[in-house]
């Protein structure tokens, strides 16, 4: 159960309706994120917005980018946004153990060496940011990562740590869709340690 009452997009006018039909747009139906969310609905509306720049602006390609918000996802314990970014991997083919192996840390052997090290770079600044350092980003250059690359990265980690925020401190439910995706609390359920 949500920590606040999610808004029905059926009973709400003007700027939350608004903000409610463009997501709708996009996803057919208003997920509880924003439901939760939309109290504020400028702040919805920047992040919808900021959310569809940073997936599609840049030279990395989306699937790597979906890959980025389920390993950040994990990595700070969100189970509504681990189990839609699983979900996300899913429709372009990944199979549930794929995306488990992957977040739990293992090389993708969807991936290349240059994407896995973007993955494992990726992790560190979803974990802990300031944990990140110049050895770390000399690496992904040696990989042959960009500035511009290595930005966009960071950018696809920052935005899933805010919206991880929103989901867990406000207990966002999981939606029917992502029911049996096997996360709890981030973590596989059928993960031992």
């Amino acid at each position: 159960m949500a920590r606040v009452e999610l808004i029905d997009p059926q009973q709400v006018d003007g700027r939350q309706h608004e903000v409610f039909e463009r997501v709708k747009a996009y996803y057919r139906m208003v997920p509880g994120l924003q439901r939760a969310l939309n109290y504020l609905p400028e702040t919805t509306d920047a992040l919808w917005t900021l959310s569809l720049a940073t997936a599609m602006e840049g030279t990395i390609r989306e699937e790597l980018k979906r890959v980025f918000f389920a390993v950040t996802a994990y990595e700070v314990e969100c189970e509504y946004c681990t189990a839609a970014h699983m979900i996300a991997l899913m429709g372009k083919k990944w199979s549930r153990q794929e995306c488990v192996d992957l977040i739990e840390g293992k090389p993708s052997p969807r991936l290349d060496a240059k994407e896995n090290a973007a993955v494992d770079f990726a992790r560190v600044v979803g974990r802990r940011p300031a944990g990140v350092t110049d050895e770390m980003v000399g690496k992904l250059r040696e990989h042959g990562w960009t500035d511009a690359e290595i930005v966009e990265i960071v950018a696809s980690v920052a935005l899933m740590r805010y919206t991880t925020t929103v989901a867990s401190a406000l207990d966002v439910p999981l939606e029917e869709a992502m029911e049996g995706v096997g996360v709890s609390c981030g973590v596989p359920l059928d993960r031992l340690d």
